[in-house]
């Protein structure tokens, strides 16, 4: 995070693009990051640490543009700024709950961050954005070689908010610019991957907020699929994923929207799909299905 700031800040000033508006990016991942350092030392609590959140993905929300065209203060900028700042806030924790296993942050965010870092060469997505997608993909690059399996250095809380958050940002940056689908599309494996691990404890009664290893990649794993496999395949449809939002930056269409949407949704379910039956489909918590 100390690189991505130096880096955004730096390149900012050299290529003469607008520092304010990084600067809330900034000041939002650096409070995260420090408020991820205390969780990880002395675990908050739950409510504590939501609340923090909220707050750092407020700051957040300040340097993004509308996404609906709303402006003033009238009680619908307000609705829209809340609705992006707990979009930004479910971000974070998803690629916090996703962060189970070597190497898999990396593996599902790089590309993602690679295909924000190119928009604003194929679309008019703000050269602000790509900047902070570059240094934060040159960043979590440099963290890889730590990471790789069997990893010296682990993420934590410090380093996957920050992560989730960056990523969620350069979403709503780009459905800002009208890009919707490519904005779903660099940050869909962790939503997928979370929401549906969320919905399977749900549905099995098994309390939210409990430890688990029910993450389809984590079962994978469990069943004796090597990480770096595990990791490999993560990264090979979340970069399908890439692909697909640079595709739909370029088309700027909205057929070719909803179709790509709908191929890496597909895309990423599949092997999600096969992981969980490998396991045998076990309810969360053990419980057979």
């Amino acid at each position: 995070m100390a690189a991505l700031a130096l880096v955004c800040g730096t390149g900012a000033v050299l290529l003469g693009l607008d520092v304010a508006r990084l600067l809330p990016l900034i000041l939002a991942l650096a409070a995260l990051t420090l408020l991820g350092f205390l969780d990880d030392v002395r675990p908050l609590g739950r409510v504590t640490r939501l609340i923090l959140q909220t707050v750092c993905c407020a700051i957040a929300v300040a340097g993004l543009p509308s996404i609906t065209g709303q402006s003033g203060p009238g009680a619908l900028v307000w609705i829209e700024r809340i609705a992006m700042t707990l979009a930004l806030v479910a971000n974070v924790n998803f690629v916090s709950f996703v962060d189970g296993i070597d190497e898999i942050t990396v593996a599902h965010a790089g590309p993602g961050l690679a295909a924000a870092a190119l928009s604003c060469l194929v679309a008019p997505i703000a050269a602000e954005a790509s900047l902070a997608a570059a240094a934060g993909l040159g960043a979590l690059l440099g963290f890889w070689v730590w990471n790789r399996h069997p990893a010296r250095i682990v993420l934590g809380h410090a380093g996957s908010l920050p992560v989730g958050l960056l990523l969620a940002w350069l979403a709503l940056a780009m459905a800002a610019s009208g890009f919707w689908a490519a904005g779903l599309l660099i940050t869909l494996y962790p939503v997928v991957e979370a929401g549906l691990t969320l919905l399977r404890r749900l549905r099995a009664g098994a309390p939210l907020a409990r430890p688990h290893r029910d993450h389809a990649y984590q079962r994978a794993v469990d069943t004796g699929i090597p990480t770096r496999q595990v990791a490999a395949t993560v990264a090979l449809v979340a970069s399908a994923a890439a692909v697909l939002a640079l595709i739909d930056l370029v088309t700027d269409n909205n057929l070719v929207n909803v179709a790509a949407l709908a191929i890496g949704l597909a895309w990423i379910v599949f092997p999600i799909i096969g992981w969980l039956r490998r396991a045998g489909i076990a309810a969360p918590d053990g419980r057979s299905a």
